[in-house]
């Protein structure tokens, strides 16, 4: 089980690549904040999204969700995936350092899409070599990724194909 924000949905769907969740992790979540969010008439990816969602089960914001979103300097939407997140011990999978960073201090585990990829590989949905070629999709569609975690994960999809 885990919770999605959307800033791991959005540049997994850029490159078609939403399966991805759906294989790594038995049962999918969010709030309807994401959902909202991420459906954007227009922006790429849209109508992927829609589709996928409709399997993903979606919460309401939890109530303390502005207050945290207050305290900790982050929008209310990001408070809702972390709180869903820290009531159910399930892992949050997002692409955002600030949220992750939030998360982490909530004792959420979180995982990057990265993360996501190397899992893939390392489970055998993905050889190392398709698991390149997706990391390759997703920096040549925009995901901000550092050329040193770009490198590193790099060599280690390299040795899943070896």
């Amino acid at each position: 089980m885990t919770v999605l924000d959307s800033s791991a949905l959005i540049p997994l769907a850029w490159v078609g690549r939403l399966d991805l969740l759906d294989a790594v992790f038995a049962d999918l979540r969010t709030v309807d904040p994401v959902r909202e969010e991420v459906l954007t008439p227009g922006k790429p990816g849209t109508a992927a999204l829609d589709a996928f969602l409709e399997d993903v089960t979606v919460h309401d914001v939890p109530a303390e969700a502005g207050d945290v979103a207050a305290l900790e300097r982050i929008e209310t939407t990001d408070a809702a995936v972390v709180l869903l997140a820290a009531e159910r011990a399930e892992p949050l999978v997002a692409n955002d350092r600030g949220l992750v960073a939030v998360a982490r201090s909530h004792d959420v585990e979180t995982w990057w899409v990265t993360s996501v990829l190397l899992r893939a590989a390392t489970e055998g949905i993905l050889s190392g070599e398709e698991a390149s070629d997706v990391l390759y999709d997703l920096v040549d569609e925009g995901m901000n990724l550092h050329p040193k975690v770009y490198s590193r994960l790099q060599r280690k999809l390299d040795d899943v194909g070896e």
